[in-house]
């Protein structure tokens, strides 16, 4: 029997001796041994990152950065643009924005088709609209009633025109139209009848949101070079969340370069 194992039996003898004696409590430590000794000392320390991103935005130490346009990280996680090269364009350093884009803060934007730029630096749409031709708008299916963008073919609120709410015997709006049940083989999700195996909002289920708006047979797909961790299309080269493969975050102090935590 090894010396530790006799210090755990007389620690404890001494433990039952005192708990007869005293209605004191008593903690004990044993160093070395135990599942949380080394707790948050895995790497050099605790994993210091977003709980996720949004869009194409990847995690580089605490912050959340798009590569294609972040001065601080342009291309890479920590790829600071300095003089002569202090925007960023497209993931690369450069000295002035190309290709009719616009320097905003040291960010190559197209004012044209940027959300939180659209026709200006800082004029950002609201959020549900997009950026088309430098005007705030709704996307592509969706028609503006009131502040919100509705999709009239299936919105029981909005159902075929603004307004036009489906209750009662008819509860749902298919097609455009209230009834009493989708069909066409589109299920009801909250009032409105979906295709769930096309919808990007509602993607083999509802409310299933596809991170890049792309759903494919009731899955969703992510753009080339991207990895679907979750419920978010990532890059694996960058992204400090998903480091190399999906749920592998980088420690304190480090980030995602190559799939690899430096």
């Amino acid at each position: 029997m090894d010396a530790r194992r006799w210090r755990r039996i007389a620690i404890v003898a001494a433990a039952a001796l005192l708990s007869a004696t005293s209605c004191g409590r008593v903690a004990f430590d044993f160093p070395g041994d135990g599942a949380g000794a080394d707790a948050g000392d895995v790497d050099g320390g605790a994993v210091s990152t977003p709980a996720s991103c949004v869009g194409s935005e990847v995690a580089c130490g605490a912050s959340c950065v798009d590569l294609a346009s972040d001065p601080t990280s342009c291309g890479r996680c920590g790829g600071r643009c300095t003089d002569p090269t202090p925007v960023c364009d497209r993931g690369t350093c450069s000295a002035v924005c190309g290709d009719g884009r616009t320097n905003c803060g040291g960010r190559c934007v197209d004012t044209s088709s940027d959300r939180a730029h659209c026709s200006a630096c800082g004029a950002s749409c609201a959020a549900t609209d997009v950026c088309v031709e430098g005007q705030c708008t709704c996307p592509p299916g969706k028609t503006r009633c009131g502040p919100k963008c509705v999709s009239l073919v299936s919105d029981p609120l909005d159902c075929g025109a603004c307004g036009v709410r489906c209750d009662g015997a008819t509860p749902v709006c298919n097609a455009g139209a209230c009834r009493s049940t989708c069909t066409g083989g589109r299920s009801a999700c909250a009032g409105a009848c979906i295709d769930l195996r096309s919808d990007p909002e509602h993607c083999g289920g509802c409310f299933s949101p596809c991170p890049n708006g792309a759903c494919t047979r009731s899955e969703c797909v992510c753009s080339t070079g991207q990895v679907l961790c979750g419920k978010r299309c990532v890059d694996t080269q960058n992204d400090g969340n998903n480091c190399g493969v999906c749920g592998r975050g980088c420690p304190a102090s480090t980030i995602c370069n190559g799939g690899s935590c430096l």
